[in-house]
Protein backbone atom coordinates (compact mmCIF):
# COMPACT_ATOMS: atom_id res chain seq x y z
CA UNK A 1 0.00 0.00 0.00
CA UNK A 2 1.84 3.12 -0.96
CA UNK A 3 0.49 6.26 0.56
CA UNK A 4 2.02 9.98 -1.29
CA UNK A 5 2.93 11.95 1.13
CA UNK A 6 1.40 15.20 1.76
CA UNK A 7 3.98 18.06 1.70
CA UNK A 8 3.50 21.79 2.09
CA UNK A 9 5.17 23.98 -0.50
CA UNK A 10 6.49 27.10 -1.41
CA UNK A 11 8.55 28.68 -3.87
CA UNK A 12 9.27 27.61 -7.17
CA UNK A 13 10.30 24.53 -9.37
CA UNK A 14 14.09 23.52 -9.50
CA UNK A 15 15.74 24.71 -13.05
CA UNK A 16 19.13 26.15 -11.46
CA UNK A 17 19.91 23.35 -9.37
CA UNK A 18 19.30 20.34 -12.23
CA UNK A 19 22.55 22.22 -13.92
CA UNK A 20 25.18 21.82 -12.07
CA UNK A 21 27.54 19.21 -12.94
CA UNK A 22 29.09 16.36 -10.68
CA UNK A 23 32.19 16.99 -9.18
CA UNK A 24 34.41 14.11 -7.43
CA UNK A 25 37.39 13.16 -5.47
CA UNK A 26 39.55 10.56 -6.37
CA UNK A 27 42.88 10.99 -4.54
CA UNK A 28 44.58 7.76 -4.99
CA UNK A 29 42.98 5.98 -7.41
CA UNK A 30 43.82 3.61 -9.03
CA UNK A 31 43.32 4.07 -12.98
CA UNK A 32 40.77 1.41 -12.81
CA UNK A 33 38.80 3.04 -9.77
CA UNK A 34 39.77 6.31 -11.68
CA UNK A 35 37.37 4.74 -14.89
CA UNK A 36 34.42 3.91 -11.94
CA UNK A 37 34.31 7.21 -10.66
CA UNK A 38 33.99 8.99 -13.87
CA UNK A 39 31.08 6.50 -15.19
CA UNK A 40 30.00 7.47 -11.72
CA UNK A 41 29.26 10.59 -12.20
CA UNK A 42 27.85 10.37 -15.56
CA UNK A 43 25.43 8.05 -14.25
CA UNK A 44 24.59 10.29 -11.07
CA UNK A 45 24.00 13.21 -13.74
CA UNK A 46 21.97 10.66 -16.05
CA UNK A 47 19.66 10.00 -12.90
CA UNK A 48 19.28 13.63 -11.72
CA UNK A 49 18.25 14.34 -15.45
CA UNK A 50 15.92 11.72 -15.65
CA UNK A 51 13.91 12.01 -12.15
CA UNK A 52 14.36 16.23 -11.57
CA UNK A 53 16.70 15.53 -8.91
CA UNK A 54 18.17 18.64 -7.06
CA UNK A 55 21.09 17.08 -5.45
CA UNK A 56 22.93 13.76 -4.69
CA UNK A 57 25.90 12.94 -3.31
CA UNK A 58 27.47 9.52 -3.78
CA UNK A 59 30.82 7.78 -1.99
CA UNK A 60 32.31 4.52 -3.12
CA UNK A 61 34.48 2.58 -0.80
CA UNK A 62 37.11 0.21 -2.15
CA UNK A 63 39.03 -1.14 0.75
CA UNK A 64 40.55 1.88 3.12
CA UNK A 65 39.57 3.95 0.22
CA UNK A 66 37.02 6.32 -0.39
CA UNK A 67 35.60 8.68 -3.41
CA UNK A 68 32.82 10.87 -3.89
CA UNK A 69 30.79 12.25 -6.27
CA UNK A 70 28.65 15.14 -5.86
CA UNK A 71 26.31 17.13 -7.77
CA UNK A 72 23.75 19.57 -7.75
CA UNK A 73 23.68 22.71 -4.87
CA UNK A 74 23.49 23.24 -1.23
CA UNK A 75 21.03 25.75 -1.94
CA UNK A 76 17.66 26.89 -3.12
CA UNK A 77 18.71 29.18 -5.66
CA UNK A 78 21.29 26.93 -7.02
CA UNK A 79 23.91 28.96 -6.65
CA UNK A 80 26.35 27.08 -3.98
CA UNK A 81 27.73 24.01 -5.14
CA UNK A 82 27.92 20.78 -2.70
CA UNK A 83 30.88 21.59 -0.27
CA UNK A 84 31.17 17.43 0.98
CA UNK A 85 30.41 18.50 4.37
CA UNK A 86 27.02 18.41 3.67
CA UNK A 87 24.87 16.12 6.07
CA UNK A 88 22.04 13.60 4.50
CA UNK A 89 19.24 11.79 6.07
CA UNK A 90 20.30 8.33 5.51
CA UNK A 91 15.88 7.57 6.60
CA UNK A 92 15.71 3.76 7.35
CA UNK A 93 19.11 3.14 6.88
CA UNK A 94 18.85 3.78 10.64
CA UNK A 95 17.47 0.56 11.10
CA UNK A 96 21.06 -1.06 11.34
CA UNK A 97 22.39 1.56 13.53
CA UNK A 98 19.23 0.45 15.91
CA UNK A 99 19.80 -3.08 15.40
CA UNK A 100 23.43 -2.61 16.41
CA UNK A 101 22.38 -1.17 19.60
CA UNK A 102 20.01 -4.16 20.95
CA UNK A 103 23.19 -6.25 20.14
CA UNK A 104 25.65 -4.44 21.48
CA UNK A 105 23.22 -4.22 24.69
CA UNK A 106 23.14 -8.16 24.32
CA UNK A 107 26.50 -8.08 24.76
CA UNK A 108 26.07 -6.09 28.10
CA UNK A 109 23.61 -8.47 29.09
CA UNK A 110 21.21 -5.65 29.49
CA UNK A 111 18.58 -7.78 26.84
CA UNK A 112 18.38 -10.44 24.94
CA UNK A 113 17.16 -10.73 21.57
CA UNK A 114 14.39 -13.32 22.14
CA UNK A 115 13.25 -11.05 25.14
CA UNK A 116 9.77 -9.73 25.17
CA UNK A 117 9.64 -5.98 24.04
CA UNK A 118 6.82 -6.00 27.06
CA UNK A 119 9.76 -6.43 29.51
CA UNK A 120 11.36 -3.26 28.39
CA UNK A 121 8.74 -1.45 27.29
CA UNK A 122 5.41 -2.31 29.40
CA UNK A 123 3.79 0.82 27.66
CA UNK A 124 3.04 -0.86 24.48
CA UNK A 125 -0.07 -1.69 23.57
CA UNK A 126 0.42 -4.85 21.86
CA UNK A 127 -2.18 -7.75 21.48
CA UNK A 128 -2.34 -10.61 23.63
CA UNK A 129 0.35 -13.60 22.77
CA UNK A 130 -3.25 -15.58 22.00
CA UNK A 131 -3.46 -13.69 19.14
CA UNK A 132 -0.18 -14.69 17.09
CA UNK A 133 2.84 -15.47 19.14
CA UNK A 134 5.43 -12.99 20.55
CA UNK A 135 6.47 -9.60 20.39
CA UNK A 136 10.52 -10.46 20.67
CA UNK A 137 13.35 -7.72 20.34
CA UNK A 138 14.27 -9.63 17.64
CA UNK A 139 10.71 -10.18 15.79
CA UNK A 140 10.66 -6.64 15.58
CA UNK A 141 13.93 -6.27 14.11
CA UNK A 142 13.12 -8.82 11.78
CA UNK A 143 9.89 -7.43 11.21
CA UNK A 144 8.33 -10.86 11.50
CA UNK A 145 5.53 -9.79 14.20
CA UNK A 146 2.62 -8.99 11.95
CA UNK A 147 2.62 -5.31 13.18
CA UNK A 148 1.31 -2.85 10.23
CA UNK A 149 4.57 -0.48 8.82
CA UNK A 150 2.38 3.12 9.38
CA UNK A 151 0.40 2.69 12.99
CA UNK A 152 1.52 5.61 15.41
CA UNK A 153 3.23 3.27 18.23
CA UNK A 154 1.17 4.82 20.75
CA UNK A 155 -2.15 5.80 19.90
CA UNK A 156 -3.29 8.66 21.14
CA UNK A 157 -6.98 6.97 22.37
CA UNK A 158 -5.30 4.39 24.18
CA UNK A 159 -6.08 1.99 21.38
CA UNK A 160 -4.24 -1.34 20.99
CA UNK A 161 -2.13 -1.86 17.62
CA UNK A 162 -3.10 -5.30 15.64
CA UNK A 163 -1.42 -7.46 13.70
CA UNK A 164 -1.42 -9.02 10.06
CA UNK A 165 -0.39 -12.72 10.46
CA UNK A 166 1.39 -14.92 13.41
CA UNK A 167 4.44 -13.98 14.44
CA UNK A 168 7.55 -15.42 12.34
CA UNK A 169 5.26 -16.67 9.50
CA UNK A 170 6.33 -13.80 7.33
CA UNK A 171 8.25 -10.40 7.43
CA UNK A 172 6.41 -7.12 6.44
CA UNK A 173 8.13 -3.82 7.11
CA UNK A 174 7.17 -1.98 9.45
CA UNK A 175 8.73 1.35 11.16
CA UNK A 176 5.93 1.40 13.63
CA UNK A 177 8.49 -1.92 15.51
CA UNK A 178 11.38 -0.07 15.15
CA UNK A 179 9.78 3.12 16.80
CA UNK A 180 8.75 1.33 19.51
CA UNK A 181 12.30 -1.03 19.69
CA UNK A 182 13.96 2.88 20.28
CA UNK A 183 11.44 3.56 22.81
CA UNK A 184 12.78 0.60 24.48
CA UNK A 185 16.72 1.66 24.04
CA UNK A 186 15.55 4.79 25.27
CA UNK A 187 14.08 3.02 28.98
CA UNK A 188 17.48 0.93 29.21
CA UNK A 189 19.80 3.36 28.68
CA UNK A 190 17.88 6.08 30.52
CA UNK A 191 18.72 8.60 27.51
CA UNK A 192 17.06 10.07 24.64
CA UNK A 193 18.06 8.00 21.62
CA UNK A 194 19.57 10.10 19.28
CA UNK A 195 22.40 10.53 22.09
CA UNK A 196 22.58 6.55 22.53
CA UNK A 197 22.92 6.36 18.54
CA UNK A 198 25.92 9.40 18.55
CA UNK A 199 27.50 7.79 21.54
CA UNK A 200 27.65 4.30 20.82
CA UNK A 201 28.09 4.16 17.43
CA UNK A 202 29.25 7.66 15.97
CA UNK A 203 31.48 8.24 18.36
CA UNK A 204 33.42 4.63 18.44
CA UNK A 205 33.85 4.81 14.57
CA UNK A 206 34.97 8.08 14.08
CA UNK A 207 31.39 9.62 12.38
CA UNK A 208 31.68 12.84 14.25
CA UNK A 209 29.73 14.63 12.30
CA UNK A 210 27.23 12.19 12.42
CA UNK A 211 23.72 13.21 14.05
CA UNK A 212 21.08 10.71 15.82
CA UNK A 213 17.97 13.27 15.49
CA UNK A 214 17.22 15.24 12.27
CA UNK A 215 16.89 18.83 14.27
CA UNK A 216 16.25 22.29 13.36
CA UNK A 217 19.44 23.39 14.85
CA UNK A 218 21.74 21.59 12.50
CA UNK A 219 19.40 22.54 9.10
CA UNK A 220 21.97 25.32 7.83
CA UNK A 221 24.20 22.02 7.63
CA UNK A 222 21.72 19.73 4.95
CA UNK A 223 21.42 20.37 1.67
CA UNK A 224 18.22 22.55 0.30
CA UNK A 225 15.49 19.76 -0.49
CA UNK A 226 12.40 18.97 -2.26
CA UNK A 227 9.40 17.60 -2.87
CA UNK A 228 6.40 17.11 -5.29
CA UNK A 229 4.62 20.70 -6.40
CA UNK A 230 1.74 18.32 -6.57
CA UNK A 231 2.44 15.03 -4.07
CA UNK A 232 -1.70 14.53 -4.97
CA UNK A 233 -1.11 13.85 -8.41
CA UNK A 234 0.85 10.32 -9.33
CA UNK A 235 4.82 11.14 -10.21
CA UNK A 236 5.53 11.74 -13.68
CA UNK A 237 9.26 11.99 -14.44
CA UNK A 238 10.59 14.65 -14.33
CA UNK A 239 8.26 16.02 -11.69
CA UNK A 240 7.71 19.55 -10.69
CA UNK A 241 9.39 19.80 -7.26
CA UNK A 242 8.75 22.97 -4.73
CA UNK A 243 11.11 23.46 -1.35
CA UNK A 244 9.82 20.85 0.91
CA UNK A 245 8.91 21.38 4.86
CA UNK A 246 11.28 20.94 7.37
CA UNK A 247 10.57 18.13 9.89
CA UNK A 248 12.30 17.25 13.20
CA UNK A 249 12.50 13.36 13.58
CA UNK A 250 13.61 11.51 16.32
CA UNK A 251 12.45 7.67 16.14
CA UNK A 252 13.81 4.43 15.96
CA UNK A 253 12.35 3.65 12.19
CA UNK A 254 15.02 6.48 10.44
CA UNK A 255 16.20 9.44 11.92
CA UNK A 256 19.85 9.39 11.39
CA UNK A 257 21.70 12.32 9.55
CA UNK A 258 25.74 12.10 8.72
CA UNK A 259 28.04 13.07 5.77
CA UNK A 260 29.01 11.10 3.19
CA UNK A 261 32.45 10.56 4.66
CA UNK A 262 30.92 9.58 7.99
CA UNK A 263 28.56 6.70 6.06
CA UNK A 264 31.73 5.56 4.45
CA UNK A 265 33.04 4.52 8.16
CA UNK A 266 29.69 2.72 8.24
CA UNK A 267 30.03 0.22 5.43
CA UNK A 268 34.12 0.04 6.40
CA UNK A 269 32.50 -1.47 9.84
CA UNK A 270 29.50 -3.34 7.92
CA UNK A 271 32.08 -4.87 5.32
CA UNK A 272 34.11 -5.73 8.77
CA UNK A 273 31.23 -7.41 10.05
CA UNK A 274 30.52 -9.35 7.20
CA UNK A 275 34.17 -10.66 7.77
CA UNK A 276 32.94 -11.35 11.20
CA UNK A 277 35.03 -8.66 12.98
CA UNK A 278 32.68 -6.55 15.56
CA UNK A 279 35.54 -4.26 16.76
CA UNK A 280 35.10 -1.38 18.41
CA UNK A 281 31.29 -2.48 18.68
CA UNK A 282 30.85 -5.76 19.08
CA UNK A 283 32.36 -8.45 20.16
CA UNK A 284 33.13 -11.11 16.90
CA UNK A 285 30.57 -14.13 17.88
CA UNK A 286 27.39 -10.94 18.03
CA UNK A 287 29.17 -9.66 14.55
CA UNK A 288 28.76 -13.29 13.04
CA UNK A 289 25.49 -13.46 14.50
CA UNK A 290 24.39 -10.86 13.40
CA UNK A 291 23.75 -11.77 9.71
CA UNK A 292 22.95 -15.45 10.48
CA UNK A 293 19.55 -15.55 10.25
CA UNK A 294 17.84 -13.75 7.45
CA UNK A 295 14.00 -14.38 7.37
CA UNK A 296 12.13 -14.73 3.76
CA UNK A 297 9.66 -13.31 2.96
CA UNK A 298 7.54 -15.29 0.43
CA UNK A 299 8.15 -18.66 -0.22
CA UNK A 300 10.70 -17.92 -3.04
CA UNK A 301 13.61 -17.07 -0.27
CA UNK A 302 14.56 -13.91 -2.73
CA UNK A 303 13.77 -10.76 -0.46
CA UNK A 304 15.63 -11.74 2.92
CA UNK A 305 15.62 -9.08 6.00
CA UNK A 306 17.43 -9.45 9.21
CA UNK A 307 18.26 -6.83 12.16
CA UNK A 308 18.29 -3.83 9.79
CA UNK A 309 19.58 -5.23 6.63
CA UNK A 310 18.56 -6.65 3.61
CA UNK A 311 20.16 -9.69 2.07
CA UNK A 312 20.41 -9.72 -1.87
CA UNK A 313 21.68 -12.48 -3.82
CA UNK A 314 23.27 -10.46 -7.32
CA UNK A 315 25.35 -11.12 -9.73
CA UNK A 316 26.17 -14.74 -7.33
CA UNK A 317 27.32 -12.18 -4.83
CA UNK A 318 25.86 -12.20 -1.02
CA UNK A 319 25.01 -8.24 -1.04
CA UNK A 320 24.09 -6.06 2.38
CA UNK A 321 21.32 -3.16 1.40
CA UNK A 322 19.04 -0.84 2.67
CA UNK A 323 17.38 2.39 1.26
CA UNK A 324 16.04 5.39 3.40
CA UNK A 325 12.59 7.78 2.44
CA UNK A 326 12.72 10.81 4.59
CA UNK A 327 10.00 13.72 3.83
CA UNK A 328 12.83 15.65 1.46
CA UNK A 329 15.50 13.04 1.26
CA UNK A 330 16.06 9.15 -0.48
CA UNK A 331 18.89 7.20 0.30
CA UNK A 332 20.92 3.71 -0.10
CA UNK A 333 23.74 1.90 0.07
CA UNK A 334 25.22 -1.74 -0.81
CA UNK A 335 28.11 -3.49 0.52
CA UNK A 336 29.84 -6.67 -0.67
CA UNK A 337 31.49 -7.21 2.35
CA UNK A 338 33.33 -10.73 0.55
CA UNK A 339 35.28 -8.07 -2.04
CA UNK A 340 35.45 -5.24 0.45
CA UNK A 341 33.60 -2.67 -1.50
CA UNK A 342 30.26 -1.38 -1.32
CA UNK A 343 28.34 2.43 -1.94
CA UNK A 344 26.40 5.15 -0.46
CA UNK A 345 23.93 7.82 -1.91
CA UNK A 346 21.32 10.20 -1.01
CA UNK A 347 19.26 12.85 -2.87
CA UNK A 348 17.76 15.75 -1.40
CA UNK A 349 14.12 14.78 -2.48
CA UNK A 350 11.69 13.19 -1.04
CA UNK A 351 8.00 11.80 -2.19
CA UNK A 352 8.86 10.44 -5.65
CA UNK A 353 9.10 7.27 -4.52
CA UNK A 354 13.00 6.91 -6.07
CA UNK A 355 15.64 5.64 -4.20
CA UNK A 356 19.26 5.62 -5.48
CA UNK A 357 19.80 1.71 -5.20
CA UNK A 358 20.74 1.30 -9.00
CA UNK A 359 23.40 3.16 -8.50
CA UNK A 360 24.49 1.82 -5.12
CA UNK A 361 24.42 -1.76 -6.56
CA UNK A 362 26.18 -0.90 -9.51
CA UNK A 363 29.02 0.95 -7.90
CA UNK A 364 29.69 -1.97 -5.24
CA UNK A 365 30.03 -4.23 -8.42
CA UNK A 366 32.58 -2.11 -10.70
CA UNK A 367 34.48 -1.28 -7.82
CA UNK A 368 34.57 -4.94 -7.09
CA UNK A 369 35.27 -5.54 -11.10
CA UNK A 370 38.25 -2.70 -10.50
CA UNK A 371 40.12 -4.68 -7.78
CA UNK A 372 39.72 -7.94 -9.82
CA UNK A 373 41.85 -6.36 -13.09
CA UNK A 374 37.89 -7.41 -14.75
CA UNK A 375 36.08 -4.69 -17.86
CA UNK A 376 34.35 -2.43 -15.60
CA UNK A 377 30.64 -2.94 -16.33
CA UNK A 378 28.10 -0.56 -17.93
CA UNK A 379 25.69 0.89 -15.30
CA UNK A 380 22.00 -0.47 -16.13
CA UNK A 381 19.21 1.50 -17.53
CA UNK A 382 17.43 3.93 -15.47
CA UNK A 383 14.50 1.85 -16.02
CA UNK A 384 13.68 -1.39 -17.61
CA UNK A 385 11.22 -0.81 -21.00
CA UNK A 386 7.72 -2.25 -20.41
CA UNK A 387 8.19 -5.50 -22.03
CA UNK A 388 4.83 -5.93 -23.09
CA UNK A 389 4.54 -3.33 -25.22
CA UNK A 390 3.38 -4.35 -28.28
CA UNK A 391 0.05 -5.86 -26.29
CA UNK A 392 -0.21 -2.45 -24.97
CA UNK A 393 -0.91 -0.91 -28.16
CA UNK A 394 -4.13 0.06 -29.18
CA UNK A 395 -7.24 2.33 -28.89
CA UNK A 396 -9.33 2.12 -25.84
CA UNK A 397 -12.86 3.56 -25.37
CA UNK A 398 -15.18 4.02 -22.47
CA UNK A 399 -18.46 4.49 -24.63
CA UNK A 400 -17.86 8.67 -24.82
CA UNK A 401 -14.61 9.17 -25.11
CA UNK A 402 -11.42 7.16 -26.44
CA UNK A 403 -7.77 6.66 -26.25
CA UNK A 404 -4.66 5.27 -28.02
CA UNK A 405 -2.12 4.02 -27.11
CA UNK A 406 1.02 3.18 -29.55
CA UNK A 407 3.93 0.66 -29.21
CA UNK A 408 6.31 3.99 -28.48
CA UNK A 409 4.32 4.12 -25.14
CA UNK A 410 2.79 7.28 -26.13
CA UNK A 411 -0.81 8.50 -24.97
CA UNK A 412 -2.99 10.50 -27.19
CA UNK A 413 -6.31 11.35 -26.29
CA UNK A 414 -8.70 14.10 -27.44
CA UNK A 415 -6.30 15.62 -29.92
CA UNK A 416 -2.62 15.78 -27.82
CA UNK A 417 0.28 13.02 -26.82
CA UNK A 418 2.03 12.53 -24.56
CA UNK A 419 4.71 9.62 -23.48
CA UNK A 420 2.91 7.09 -21.04
CA UNK A 421 5.43 6.10 -18.01
CA UNK A 422 5.36 2.70 -16.61
CA UNK A 423 5.22 2.90 -12.96
CA UNK A 424 5.75 -0.89 -11.66
CA UNK A 425 3.24 -3.83 -12.08
CA UNK A 426 0.01 -3.06 -14.02
CA UNK A 427 0.26 1.03 -13.57
CA UNK A 428 1.06 3.54 -16.18
CA UNK A 429 1.32 7.48 -15.67
CA UNK A 430 1.30 10.39 -18.02
CA UNK A 431 1.52 14.06 -18.60
CA UNK A 432 -1.24 14.55 -20.29
CA UNK A 433 -3.38 16.96 -19.02
CA UNK A 434 -7.14 15.16 -19.42
CA UNK A 435 -5.21 11.97 -18.08
CA UNK A 436 -2.65 13.11 -15.37
CA UNK A 437 -4.86 12.77 -12.35
CA UNK A 438 -4.93 9.04 -11.94
CA UNK A 439 -2.78 6.49 -13.23
CA UNK A 440 -4.23 3.81 -16.08
CA UNK A 441 -4.03 0.36 -14.85
CA UNK A 442 -4.04 -2.14 -17.57
CA UNK A 443 -6.54 -5.07 -17.14
CA UNK A 444 -5.49 -8.00 -18.22
CA UNK A 445 -7.31 -11.85 -20.11
CA UNK A 446 -4.59 -14.36 -20.13
CA UNK A 447 -1.55 -12.49 -21.50
CA UNK A 448 -3.57 -9.88 -23.38
CA UNK A 449 -4.21 -6.77 -22.34
CA UNK A 450 -7.70 -5.78 -23.05
CA UNK A 451 -8.60 -2.76 -21.08
CA UNK A 452 -7.14 0.78 -19.18
CA UNK A 453 -8.75 1.40 -15.70
CA UNK A 454 -8.68 5.37 -15.22
CA UNK A 455 -10.08 6.68 -11.57
CA UNK A 456 -13.76 5.53 -12.23
CA UNK A 457 -13.75 5.02 -15.55
CA UNK A 458 -12.61 1.74 -18.07
CA UNK A 459 -11.44 2.39 -21.67
CA UNK A 460 -12.05 -1.50 -23.39
CA UNK A 461 -10.00 -2.18 -26.23
CA UNK A 462 -11.12 -2.06 -29.66
CA UNK A 463 -12.45 -5.74 -30.28
CA UNK A 464 -12.58 -6.44 -26.75
CA UNK A 465 -15.28 -7.25 -24.15
CA UNK A 466 -14.33 -6.39 -20.49
CA UNK A 467 -17.30 -5.01 -19.32
CA UNK A 468 -16.57 -2.98 -15.80
CA UNK A 469 -19.70 -3.86 -14.01
CA UNK A 470 -21.85 -1.36 -12.06
CA UNK A 471 -20.55 0.08 -8.57
CA UNK A 472 -22.65 -0.72 -5.76
CA UNK A 473 -24.77 2.06 -4.16
CA UNK A 474 -22.63 1.26 -0.76
CA UNK A 475 -19.54 1.97 -2.28
CA UNK A 476 -20.04 5.69 -3.42
CA UNK A 477 -19.80 7.44 -0.56
CA UNK A 478 -16.84 6.15 0.59
CA UNK A 479 -14.89 7.72 -2.71
CA UNK A 480 -12.84 10.92 -1.69
CA UNK A 481 -9.33 12.42 -0.86
CA UNK A 482 -8.93 12.07 2.43
CA UNK A 483 -5.49 14.23 4.00
CA UNK A 484 -3.55 14.54 6.87
CA UNK A 485 -1.78 17.84 7.59
CA UNK A 486 1.11 16.24 9.01
CA UNK A 487 3.76 15.85 6.01
CA UNK A 488 4.84 12.42 7.27
CA UNK A 489 1.09 11.05 6.51
CA UNK A 490 0.20 13.01 3.62
CA UNK A 491 -2.92 12.20 1.52
CA UNK A 492 -4.83 9.58 -0.60
CA UNK A 493 -7.78 9.32 -2.66
CA UNK A 494 -10.34 6.38 -2.50
CA UNK A 495 -12.08 5.53 -6.12
CA UNK A 496 -15.02 3.34 -6.43
CA UNK A 497 -14.45 1.27 -9.78
CA UNK A 498 -16.85 -1.49 -10.93
CA UNK A 499 -17.10 -3.59 -7.43
CA UNK A 500 -14.00 -2.74 -5.63
CA UNK A 501 -12.57 0.36 -3.76
CA UNK A 502 -8.99 1.20 -5.13
CA UNK A 503 -6.80 3.19 -3.13
CA UNK A 504 -5.15 5.73 -5.33
CA UNK A 505 -6.65 4.96 -8.22
CA UNK A 506 -4.45 1.34 -8.59
CA UNK A 507 -4.19 -0.39 -5.52
CA UNK A 508 -7.48 -2.85 -5.05
CA UNK A 509 -8.44 -2.71 -1.44
CA UNK A 510 -10.87 -5.90 -0.08
CA UNK A 511 -13.53 -4.84 2.30
CA UNK A 512 -13.05 -6.71 5.95
CA UNK A 513 -16.76 -5.12 6.89
CA UNK A 514 -18.47 -2.00 5.40
CA UNK A 515 -15.98 0.35 7.57
CA UNK A 516 -12.80 -1.57 7.07
CA UNK A 517 -10.69 -2.71 4.56
CA UNK A 518 -7.09 -4.22 3.53
CA UNK A 519 -4.84 -4.01 0.49
CA UNK A 520 -5.75 -7.34 -1.49
CA UNK A 521 -2.15 -7.84 -1.65
CA UNK A 522 -0.11 -9.20 0.11
CA UNK A 523 -2.96 -11.46 1.26
CA UNK A 524 -1.84 -11.44 4.71
CA UNK A 525 -0.98 -7.78 5.31
CA UNK A 526 -1.43 -6.26 8.60
CA UNK A 527 -2.38 -2.55 6.81
CA UNK A 528 -5.81 -1.46 7.48
CA UNK A 529 -8.42 1.08 6.62
CA UNK A 530 -11.41 1.81 8.29
CA UNK A 531 -13.96 4.80 7.32
CA UNK A 532 -15.83 6.41 10.33
CA UNK A 533 -17.31 9.75 11.10
CA UNK A 534 -19.74 9.14 8.83
CA UNK A 535 -22.55 12.41 8.04
CA UNK A 536 -25.42 11.97 6.13
CA UNK A 537 -24.01 8.80 4.73
CA UNK A 538 -20.73 9.99 3.91
CA UNK A 539 -17.26 9.60 5.68
CA UNK A 540 -15.79 12.33 6.88
CA UNK A 541 -12.34 10.30 8.41
CA UNK A 542 -10.33 7.61 7.53
CA UNK A 543 -7.85 5.80 9.71
CA UNK A 544 -5.24 4.46 7.67
CA UNK A 545 -3.78 2.14 9.90
CA UNK A 546 -4.30 4.06 13.17
CA UNK A 547 -3.63 7.51 11.45
CA UNK A 548 -6.31 9.82 11.09
CA UNK A 549 -7.12 11.67 7.77
CA UNK A 550 -9.69 14.58 6.85
CA UNK A 551 -11.99 13.90 4.04
CA UNK A 552 -11.29 17.13 1.67
CA UNK A 553 -12.98 17.86 -1.26
CA UNK A 554 -11.37 18.23 -4.57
Amino acid sequence: MHINRRLFIAGSAVAATAARAATTSAQGATPAQRQVIDMAAGYVEAHRRHWGLPAMGLVLVAGDRQFLVQSGSRDFAGTQPLAGDELWQIGSISKSFVAAIILMLEAEGKVQLGDELGRHLPEARLPGVASGGPFTLRGLLDHTTGLPDFAPAFAADGSRLWRGFPAGSHWHYSNTGYDLVGKAIERIEGKPLWQVIEERIAKPLGMAATRGAIQWRDRARFPASFAPLRPDLPVVRPMPLAPAPWVDASLGAGSVASTLTDMARWLRYLIAVGAGQGAPLLPDALAAAWLARPVPQDADGKDLYGLGLMHRSDDGRALLHHTGGMVSFSSSFHVDAAAGTGAFASCAVGGLGYRPRLITLWATHALRAAAEGKAIPNPPPLEAPFPDAAKLAGTYTDGADSLTVDAGMTISHAGRSAPLQHSGGPAFVTAHPALAEWPLVAVRQGEAIVALDHGRRRFVKAGANAPLGDTPAELLPLQGWYQSDDPWSGGFAIVARGTRLWLNGSDPLIGLTREEWKPAEPEWSPERLRFTAYVDGVPQIALLSGRVYERRDR
